[in-house]
């Protein structure tokens, strides 16, 4: 059990790692070509910024010389001399007219005596000064400058970048290196806290689980008192009361069981002790085979058969195996006739009978079912409710139910017993019910026949004052 335990602590530490690690790589990706496309854009501008410089002076010189001469040779070097960079001035006819990198190298292999304005005076003799064969053609990414001159565009102006960090210097190199690292590590730290943090909830989340689990096992064998004892806002604390009040409902089901037991043993032993003993009599000559005594035991077959029936009748209902004739009826018509059927009860009991039926309440309905049912209740108010009392039935309409109300100034119940209202052969007190012919179970064959009708049974009771009972029936 423990090692099964373990497995959802794992689990879920694992979850959590695995989302954390996810988020980092894709902070890291996502830094990673931010940070490219930044310094991307960085070392473009700084080309477009060089370029648009050697095109200018290429402008000033080409307007101040007439044309592309020697003579520009001195001007532009001096914008351009960087080993980072590449810059080429093209004229409109396709030749280079400078190549920085060409110069760069010649300047170079030349003899350490020459000056540079005998390279230059060359220059005026051969403006290619065939020098750009020793360097390979430009290559990479490159930013361009038009010449304008007068208007009209002369030359073009080409700055490419030699090397992959372009611009760059080592402090920016240093700061984009130390960045990457910096989120490797915070996503590798992110990733261990994740895991702790997840391992650290999983335990939390988990052994509240863990008191649940151990009370459902201990319910299995046969402990009936175990409780998680779990109270709190949570889900899983609000699961464990839920469980316990589960628990409760089961071991007060089983109570009920046990004495339903023995009422039914009871109910069933009484009259078939009253039989037996007449029968002996009888048969050893103490009472004679008359119809006084015949009638006894008639008495008593009758009593057996009642219970019988109703306990089956309440099982064929619970199933849904009892047919119901649904039809268009008024809910006076059910009403009336349970009334009519009780009107001597209430006399015999000298209660006064208050009535206020209102007519035209159609409901889709069985006539003898719903007559069953409030037939019922009647009969309750009329058997705990003492000499003298009174009993008011009405109906009336409420939103969309016809709405039948019992009132009866009886005995009332108190809260223990308005939960225990529906339970089958359970009896606020068992003594006063034999003693008036109830057996615990006309209320729960009339909480199935309402619910049958898709309407509901509410109860308001106060002890020593009456209860009141309402069945709400969904009009037609």
């Amino acid at each position: 059990m423990s090692q099964r335990r373990g497995r959802f602590t794992s689990q879920l530490s694992t979850a959590f790692a695995i989302v954390a690690l996810l988020t980092a790589l894709m902070a890291v990706i996502s830094s990673y070509f931010a940070w490219n496309y930044q310094f991307n854009q960085y070392v473009r501008q700084n080309l477009r910024d060089i370029a648009a410089v050697v095109a200018t002076a290429a402008t000033n010189a080409y307007q101040q010389y007439g044309g592309w001469n020697f003579s520009y040779y001195n001007v532009i070097p001096q914008v351009t001399m960087s080993n980072e960079i590449r810059v080429q001035i093209i004229s409109n006819d396709g030749r280079i007219i400078y190549d920085d990198m060409a110069l760069r190298r010649h300047m170079q292999e030349v003899i350490a005596g020459s000056d540079r304005m005998q390279f230059t005076q060359e220059a005026a003799d051969d403006p290619a000064l065939g020098i750009y064969d020793l360097v390979n053609p430009p290559s990479g990414t490159a930013e361009q400058a038009p010449v304008i001159y007068n208007g009209e565009v002369v030359g073009t102006v080409s700055v490419y970048a030699l090397s992959p960090s372009g611009f760059l210097t080592q402090r920016d190199i240093a700061l984009r290196s130390a960045s990457m690292w910096t989120l490797v590590a915070s996503a590798i730290a992110a990733t261990v806290f994740a895991t702790l943090a997840g391992y650290y909830y999983a335990q939390r989340l988990v052994r509240p689980i863990h008191k649940v689990t151990d009370a459902a096992l201990a319910l299995r064998d046969g402990e009936q008192f175990a409780r998680t004892g779990l109270t709190g806002d949570d889900e899983i604390s609000q699961l464990g009361e839920i469980f316990d009040t589960m628990a409760d409902s089961i071991a007060a089901d089983r109570e009920l069981e046990r004495r339903l037991t023995s009422d039914v043993a009871h109910e069933l032993r009484t009259p078939l002790m009253g039989i037996q003993a007449t029968v002996e009599c009888i048969q050893d000559g103490i009472y004679e085979a008359d119809v006084e005594n015949l009638d006894t035991i008639q008495s008593e077959v009758r009593r057996l058969t009642r219970l019988t029936n109703v306990i089956l009748e309440l099982s064929r209902l619970e199933t849904g195996a009892l047919p119901f004739n649904m039809e268009l009826i008024d809910i006076a018509l059910p009403l009336s006739y349970a009334l009519d059927a009780h009107w001597g009860l209430f006399e015999s009991l000298d209660l006064t009978l208050e009535s206020y039926i209102r007519e035209e309440l159609y409901v889709i309905g069985d006539n003898e079912r719903l007559q069953q049912a409030l037939g019922n209740i009647l009969g309750n108010a009329a058997r705990y409710t003492p000499e003298g009392g009174t009993v008011i039935v009405g109906s009336y309409k409420q939103d969309e139910f016809a709405v039948v109300e019992i009132i009866d100034t009886g005995i009332g119940m108190n809260e223990e017993n308005l939960n225990n209202l529906y339970k089958r052969f359970w009896r606020a007190d068992s003594a006063r019910a034999r003693s008036t012919g109830g057996i615990g179970i006309g209320l729960s064959i009339t909480k199935e026949i309402i619910e049958r009708h898709k309407g509901r049974i509410e109860v308001e009771s106060q002890e020593n004052v009456g209860t009141t009972f309402r069945i709400f029936v969904p009009l037609a």
